[in-house]
């Protein structure tokens, strides 16, 4: 099924409206709504737990494979590229030069697949 580029095209604008209010929700709020304590310490770590929940599952896939293998897995780039997201993100305290050694690993391999 494809779908006219109009749809896409509004599909893709609700996606940034959404993603815009709910990153930036907590920058208009009243200091007395803002989220203190336990709240807020763990949206400190939201953006490298989402990486995680991103990449983990896509570079397990062939390790997990019928005919695949750990061996296998670290061959096809993906679970090295996660691993030096991860790793990288949490040594930088941020996901953007996590992000860019992730891309970087996954190219030094030669891609997926």
């Amino acid at each position: 099924m494809t779908l006219p580029d109009g749809y896409v095209w509004a599909a893709t604008a609700g996606l940034v409206v959404v993603v815009l209010a709910t990153r930036n929700a907590f920058t208009v709020l009243p200091a007395r709504l803002q989220p203190r304590g336990a709240a807020e310490r763990a949206l400190r770590f939201a953006p490298l737990a989402a990486l995680v929940a991103l990449t983990v599952p896509d570079a397990f896939t062939v390790a997990l494979a019928p005919d695949g293998g750990w061996a296998a897995a670290w061959a096809d780039g993906r679970l090295p590229a996660a691993v030096a997201t991860v790793v990288v993100a949490r040594l930088a305290r941020s996901p953007f030069p996590g992000l860019a050694a992730g891309v970087a690993t996954l190219l030094a391999f030669g891609g997926p697949g």
